[in-house]
């Protein structure tokens, strides 16, 4: 049976404060040297009572008298693994979130594996498109526009990065958000320019992950691209 932590510190304290007294009564007699085998035995009992809370655990006379420490042990272990499972998960989110190509060379081995895994996906589901399956997906102007924007941009930035700071550069590049703020921080970028690239960016990222803009985004983008592709290529 587990007993309540407060019953066994009023447990504690009560034992405590009786053996004290026990033992303030029989002090003349101990002063005195007149001690007896039953008040040692008492006082051990006493000090082992006083270091109680400051130790994990005591033997004496063969009984082990263990702390709640253990289950403060057991609690924190158990925050420990929920922690490494966060960090574990958000890891995993990081990695899904910074996709790199694989080598070109693992590539056909991939490519064989994907028919296989397409094939068996479209007899186990069928599809309701099944006789539109080889034509390619369709981008309207707009969607064209701004993907040509923001790769024109993104590619600008990443040469500045690469070129001035080494940054942004090899497999795995930094996000382009990092990349903005770096070279504002170094003064490459302007801020009101860095404000105006995130802004144009953001609008094109929306539309290439299947957003539809406004005509008023569109224009916007339109409008400031051949200026601020001008101004990031004279860097």
């Amino acid at each position: 049976m587990k007993l309540p932590n407060w019953f066994r510190m009023v447990w504690w304290a009560l034992l405590l404060i009786l053996i004290s007294y026990f033992l303030f009564q029989r002090y003349p007699d101990l002063s005195q040297g007149h001690a007896i085998a039953t008040d040692f035995f008492i006082f051990l009992i006493w000090a082992v009572l006083v270091l109680v809370p400051f130790v994990q655990e005591i033997d004496f006379f063969g009984m082990e008298l263990k702390q709640a420490i253990q289950e403060l042990r057991s609690e924190l272990k158990s925050q420990v693994l929920s922690l490494r499972s966060e960090i574990r998960s958000t890891q995993e989110i990081l990695n899904e979130a910074n996709l790199v190509p694989l080598p070109d060379a693992e590539l056909p081995g991939l490519e064989k594996r994907a028919q296989i895994a397409i094939k068996k996906a479209i007899q186990e589901h069928g599809s309701p498109h099944e006789g539109t399956l080889n034509q390619q997906p369709s981008v309207d102007d707009y969607t064209q526009l701004l993907f040509e924007a923001r790769y024109g941009i993104e590619r600008e930035l990443r040469r500045i990065g690469a070129g001035r700071l080494d940054i942004a550069a090899g497999r795995n590049p930094c996000p382009i958000t990092e990349v903005i703020q770096t070279l504002n921080g170094c003064q490459l970028l302007d801020s009101s320019l860095a404000t105006v690239i995130r802004e144009v960016y953001a609008i094109c990222s929306s539309a290439i992950h299947g957003q539809t803009p406004s005509e008023v985004q569109v224009h916007f983008v339109q409008n400031l691209l051949p200026g601020l592709l001008k101004a990031l290529r004279s860097v």
